[in-house]
């Protein structure tokens, strides 16, 4: 039993998308998509960066999530973590972050929310369309103008795609820094020196023993180490912990808000299997497959593969009449839950 009585968690997901993740331009004004090589066939891939760009905004949009303040390290943005922390910011307690410091090591969060890229299941065949900006051109005719349709053209593939997620709960909800100074309590005030020029002032704090204060929806607390160096540990509070794991898990059940190149997209899934595991590893994502019924549905095969897998405690599925499971063969009977709001509660 974890600590803090939550458990790991990944989700495989099934969806029909088209053209989700452009690459670079081809030949000049040539749009093209993101390919690689799976098996004997091409096919389309969405890279993690935009998968994470799209639960991020649905999060934004669907349950308020704010986006975090970024500075300027010389020509990189980052995520400035003078004025946010994970306790303050659900982007950097989910997707992690990396602060650099002049002349010291960088302070750096691995991501939580693990994401792999979405593969297309469909192969890519070449498919190319036509486009030119014709209503502005009428326009500018109509207006008297001497303009000229801009013509291009890009690579288009519709496919159904499979995505996992992970959760890490064990990084979720605690972040450490490690400060070369100690950290000043003034007032309500916690004060961390990052360095010469980067300090952050923790407001609104209430300090609840030696070296240990409570802030907003955590805790800090303050840990001499050799060397004349501190540990900065951040801890969420559970009741906000959990609320953050169900928004996540909910916007990947539900769907993500996905707009590329202009075009509204879906990343609703399909098909849909998660799971309470031991480790946060993407256990159903190599096993899941689907094969055509018929010119319109799917059936999904390697669910009771990944049911033999002895990471795997409790498991949730869900399909759709488009892409099918056949329930009534699924073995390990004990893992399976049928209800999604209880499965929560596992």
């Amino acid at each position: 039993m974890r600590e803090n009585n939550l458990n790991h968690i990944t989700v495989t997901i099934i969806f029909e998308g088209s053209a989700l993740n452009r690459d670079e331009k081809v030949g000049g004004n040539i749009l093209s998509i993101k390919k690689l090589k799976k098996g004997n066939k091409v096919v389309s891939f969405i890279g993690k960066p935009a998968i994470r760009h799209y639960l991020f905004e649905t999060l934004v949009k669907a349950c308020g999530w704010k986006p975090s303040a970024v500075t300027g390290q010389g020509e990189v943005v980052q995520f400035d973590v003078t004025s946010d922390d994970i306790l303050t910011s659900p982007e950097l307690d989910a997707f992690g972050y990396m602060f650099t410091i002049e002349n010291q090591a960088s302070i750096i969060r691995k991501a939580p929310v693990g994401i792999t890229k979405a593969i297309g299941l469909d192969p890519y065949e070449g498919d190319m369309a036509f486009y030119a900006n014709h209503d502005l051109v009428n326009r500018g005719i109509k207006q008297g103008l001497n303009v000229t349709p801009n013509p291009y053209n890009k690579e288009e593939h519709y496919s159904l795609y499979k995505v996992s997620f992970t959760i890490d709960v064990d990084i979720l909800g605690k972040d450490e820094w490690i400060v070369n100074n100690k950290p000043e309590f003034d007032g309500n005030v916690l004060k961390i020196q990052l360095s010469e020029k980067s300090n952050k002032k923790v407001e609104n704090v209430k300090e609840l023993d030696k070296n240990k204060y409570e802030t907003g929806n955590g805790i800090i607390e303050v840990e001499k180490l050799e060397g004349n160096k501190y540990k900065i540990i951040f801890t969420l509070k559970e009741d906000e912990k959990r609320k953050r794991i169900e928004e996540i898990l909910t916007a990947i059940k539900d769907g993500l808000y996905a707009q590329s190149s202009n075009e509204q997209n879906t990343i609703i899934p399909l098909f849909l299997i998660a799971g309470k595991v031991k480790i946060p590893s993407p256990v159903f994502h190599p096993y899941i497959e689907v094969v055509p019924l018929d010119n319109i549905s799917y059936k999904v095969i390697g669910i009771n593969d990944a049911l033999n897998n002895s990471w795997i405690e409790k498991v949730f599925v869900m399909d759709s009449e488009k892409v099918r499971v056949d329930k009534d063969k699924l073995i390990n009977e004990e893992k399976l839950v049928e209800d999604w709001n209880k499965f929560l509660n596992e």
